[in-house]
């Protein structure tokens, strides 16, 4: 199915030549994902935030731990 969306699939990606079942499965699916896509941006940027935490925390761990006492 995200095949089609793409256009590589066997519809050659005409929304047209699509069966109707398809067109309701996939209008469906995503005026159902339409109201969370504002809070994925915000979710994005909070889990790089903490990506970069743990990278940080990691070479402060691994730097003092290789250090000479």
């Amino acid at each position: 199915m995200m095949g089609q969306m793409f256009g590589n699939g066997y519809y050659g990606g005409n929304w047209e030549g699509m069966p109707d079942y398809m067109k309701n499965m996939m209008q469906s699916y995503w005026g159902g994902v339409g109201p969370f896509l504002g809070i994925v941006g915000i979710l994005e940027l909070v889990k790089e935030i903490l990506v970069i935490i743990l990278v940080v925390a990691a070479i402060r761990y691994f730097w003092n731990k290789g250090g000479i006492r």
